[in-house]
């Protein structure tokens, strides 16, 4: 990271939206149009509408904006896995609304339908989705939100962070992997789209 960088994380805003849009389509890659199937400037509007009604995990009391020299170019949403079956039933609610009732039931009944186990074990803190917009990578804004999760952890008496990346999402792999990440599970899929590592670390 430059020396004359300067990151600050702070709570996001409903505010936030347009870049917790670019957020979720940086990290979920092609899962966005398997799941969502109607493009990206559809996939934007819901997600900028779930943000905004504060659903669930993909609400912005779930994140925090991380800011290179006062502008914001990444952003963290993570949670303790005991959270998610609540947080999932949560976002449930505001599908209809946001999305319509057809868009909905196909996105609802695709993810029923992904491959895999478990996202996260009870014990775990869970970092569901991060990303980093393009101009910004490179800087350590990754690294320091990582780092962020993990105080969140320990203030939570969670001894490991886990998460899921992509198969073909090499380089936030390399960042999980140099920031202590370590592989505990690789989901294959016929669908390229749908194929993950999770991983895990454990915490001091």
């Amino acid at each position: 990271m430059p020396a004359s960088a300067s990151i600050r994380i702070r709570p996001a805003l409903a505010s936030d939206a347009p870049l917790a849009a670019q957020v979720f389509s940086l990290s979920m890659g092609g899962l966005a149009d398997h799941l969502f199937g109607h493009g990206e400037q559809v996939f934007r509007s819901v997600i900028e509408g779930l943000f905004k009604r504060n659903a669930g995990r993909f609400g912005y009391k779930q994140s925090v904006v991380a800011e290179l020299d006062g502008q914001p170019r990444g952003m963290l949403f993570s949670y303790s896995g005991a959270q998610l079956v609540r947080l999932n039933i949560e976002s449930f609610r505001h599908f209809f609304p946001v999305m319509g009732f057809k868009r909905a039931l196909n996105f609802m009944l695709r993810g029923i339908q992904l491959p895999g186990g478990i996202e996260a074990a009870r014990d775990e803190y869970y970092i569901s989705n991060l990303g980093i917009l393009p101009a910004a990578q490179g800087q350590g804004v990754g690294s320091q939100l990582l780092d962020y999760a993990e105080k969140l952890a320990k203030a939570g008496s969670l001894c490991q962070c886990s998460l899921i990346v992509g198969l073909s999402n090499v380089n936030a792999l390399r960042l999980y992997q140099r920031t202590g990440y370590e592989i505990v599970e690789t989901v294959n899929d016929q669908n390229k789209n749908l194929g993950y590592h999770r991983m895990v670390k454990q915490l001091s």
